[in-house]
């Protein structure tokens, strides 16, 4: 007596009884599902690029002009993009300038926290030369922190007292702690010794092209840098020295 045999259903496998028109459902599902993903990534890497390039191009104008003298247009021009994309990634002109602040401060502030970090290991008066070079190497480097300080730094605003808050003022207070320690100073004399040791390493990388002017010098050179290292680290440690 023959078996019966079923038939075929060309709808389900023989072997696993798998729906072909429900797996077919679930990869359409699956790929709908990653669809939408995918371009939300590439819609959100190019919304980074646009933020990155509007960045880059608005903060040496920023450090050369200051805030008032740089309008939206004219830094979607620079930039090279339609008008309406600076509003549209950042929404206000305030939140950009804060923005671009961020990136410039943000360059030296994870190095600034690796030289902090290695001072507890030296001798004192050794670790106050190690800042100082630091100081020296970080305004060379990025000379438009020191521009973009410029432009803000002589009168009261609600950007001064965001540079000051936000990424001046918590360096300050670490370094006065350090050097109080090392150099014996009271607060007033950590003022004046602020100002001066600031002052003195970035001036002359803040106005690079009066210097080359005036003395034909290429203040980026490397032995010019190393030069006034050496001459501000003796000035500012000479006396300490001697003790």
């Amino acid at each position: 007596m023959h078996n019966k045999i079923s038939p075929i259903n060309p709808l389900k496998t023989t072997d696993n009884n798998i729906d072909i028109h429900t797996a077919e459902n679930k990869t359409s599902s699956s790929e709908d599902t990653v669809a939408p993903y995918r371009h939300k990534r590439k819609t959100q890497a190019r919304s980074l690029i646009v933020r990155e390039k509007l960045v880059a191009v608005a903060t040496p104008l920023f450090s050369e002009f200051g805030y008032d003298a740089i309008s939206v247009k004219d830094i979607e021009s620079a930039a090279n993009l339609k008008r309406g994309s600076l509003l549209y990634h950042f929404h206000s002109k305030q939140e950009f300038w804060k923005a671009s602040a961020d990136s410039l401060f943000n360059l030296i502030k994870e190095q600034r926290h690796i030289r902090m970090a290695v001072l507890r290991d030296v001798a004192p008066l050794e670790g106050v030369a190690m800042l100082i070079r630091f100081n020296i190497r970080m305004a060379a480097q990025y000379p438009e922190i020191g521009r973009f300080i410029a432009q803000e730094a002589r009168t009261k605003s609600w950007r001064l007292e965001y540079i000051v808050d936000t990424h001046v003022k918590p360096g300050c207070q670490s370094l006065k702690k350090y050097l109080s320690d090392a150099l014996q100073l009271d607060d007033t004399q950590f003022v004046h010794w602020y100002y001066i040791m600031f002052s003195a390493a970035g001036t002359i990388y803040t106005y690079g092209p009066e210097c080359q002017l005036l003395f034909d010098l290429d203040c980026q050179q490397e032995h010019i840098i190393n030069a006034h290292t050496e001459i501000l680290v003796d000035m500012l440690l000479g006396k300490h020295r001697q003790v």
